[in-house]
């Protein structure tokens, strides 16, 4: 079985990448939350599990965004207006935010308060998708 067509049978992999995507956002909110309250984090290997998630981050989230794309082509047999589509939009506009922020001098600084933002945005869409995926269809090729 090619990588491709089990992109299309198996869409726990976007969930996976997902959940690998968020998971950088929680375990930093984790280690800063506990920090405030006890002053010292009692395991240290947290703080290398961050390392590896924020090492990783880029790469998942850039898979993510071609994988969800691929599935829903395949899933559809084209390029359909549906909620999975809006997923798909949801981690597009995160990606568009990271190069605004990573590119353009004037988002330096505010560019990762809206890449959460979109993340809980996307996150919504997901569920949303899981729960009525064939609620919105609009074929458009």
């Amino acid at each position: 079985m090619s990588l491709f067509l089990l992109i299309e049978e198996e869409p726990w992999i976007n969930f996976t990448l997902l959940v690998i995507n968020t998971s950088l956002f929680l375990t930093r909110w984790f280690y800063r939350t506990f920090n405030k309250r006890l002053e010292r984090f009692p395991w240290k290997g947290f703080k290398k599990l961050m390392v590896v998630l924020a090492a990783v981050h880029p790469w998942t989230g850039s898979i993510l965004l071609f994988t969800a794309l691929y599935h829903g082509y395949l899933a559809t047999g084209g390029f359909v207006l549906y909620s999975g589509s809006l997923v798909f939009i949801g981690v597009f506009a995160q990606f568009i935010v990271y190069l605004l922020g990573k590119y353009v001098s004037a988002m330096k600084k505010k560019w990762r308060p809206i890449h959460k933002g979109l993340m809980i945005v996307t996150w919504a869409l997901f569920l949303f998708h899981i729960f009525a995926p064939y609620s919105i269809w609009i074929p458009i090729l």
